[in-house]
């Protein structure tokens, strides 16, 4: 395994144009189970670049920079007043050392199924900024990522994040088989605003995704508790594991659903 320090960004760019199949490491926090697969041929350490580490507000928008630590994001006074849900599962992001060097662009880019941050920022509809050494372009989150461990990326590297700044009510809950350090048996990660409900959680799918059945029927205003149980069942396909079976997932997940929903009434 080779290990490659970029000097810069323009650097980065130019030495993942060079090795294609090499991992961009902006964090690190969860490198060792790849490291361990032997399934990455090296790494280009970008996470020590002051411009992919920064977090800007404008009057509509909040733009994070990929290798922000999770704790970065807890303590900036922009994310907790404007986007309070990310500070929310931010506060249940592993330990405060682990929290100190992961980055909010390595959780995107590790694109596990039970990531911390990947649901709140897809209820918040996100876009993501990537970059390559020729190209540069925008997308939604929700079209970066694919499928299980798959992103939409073209020697790409992830180098910030947009977060539209909306008035809303949200909730956030992680389940987990303790109250911290946590690896989630699930959560749900739900805003309402003007433009309606917008849900997701992690650990119920291959890879986090937003929950369109349900979002759609919450947001005809006609439902019921039969009704939501089966837009669960459409949205949700979890793996059964060590952790907790399909149907602990299904109940649960249910029940987080009634409790937003009487938190937002």
């Amino acid at each position: 395994m080779i290990y490659l320090n970029a000097k810069n960004l323009k650097n980065a760019l130019l030495l993942k144009k060079k090795h294609p199949n090499f991992f961009p490491l902006c964090g690190s926090s969860d490198i060792s189970l790849k490291l361990r697969n032997n399934s990455i041929d090296g790494i280009i350490d970008i996470s020590h670049l002051s411009e992919l580490n920064y977090i800007d507000k404008t009057k509509n928008t909040i733009t994070i920079g990929a290798s922000t630590t999770i704790n970065s994001l807890l303590e900036n006074s922009d994310i907790n007043r404007y986007i309070p849900i990310l500070a929310d599962a931010s506060k249940e992001f592993a330990s405060h050392q682990v929290r100190n060097i992961a980055s909010i662009g390595g959780n995107i880019a590790n694109d596990s199924p039970v990531a911390d941050l990947i649901a709140p920022l897809l209820v918040l509809d996100a876009k993501v900024n990537l970059l390559s050494s020729n190209t540069k372009r925008t997308i939604f989150l929700h079209e970066l990522l694919i499928g299980f461990k798959s992103l939409d990326l073209n020697n790409e590297i992830i180098i910030s994040l947009d977060i539209p700044i909306k008035k809303a009510q949200h909730y956030y809950r992680k389940v987990g088989a303790r109250a911290k350090l946590n690896i989630a048996k699930l959560s749900l990660a739900m805003i309402r605003n003007k433009d309606g409900f917008f849900i997701s959680g992690a650990s119920l799918n291959p890879y986090v995704k937003r929950f369109s059945n349900l979002e759609t029927l919450l947001n005809s205003g006609e439902f019921n508790d039969e009704l939501i149980k089966i837009a669960i069942d459409k949205d949700i396909s979890p793996s059964g594991s060590f952790r907790s079976t399909k149907e602990y997932r299904s109940a649960v997940l249910f029940n987080l659903v009634k409790d937003a929903l009487g938190k937002f009434e």
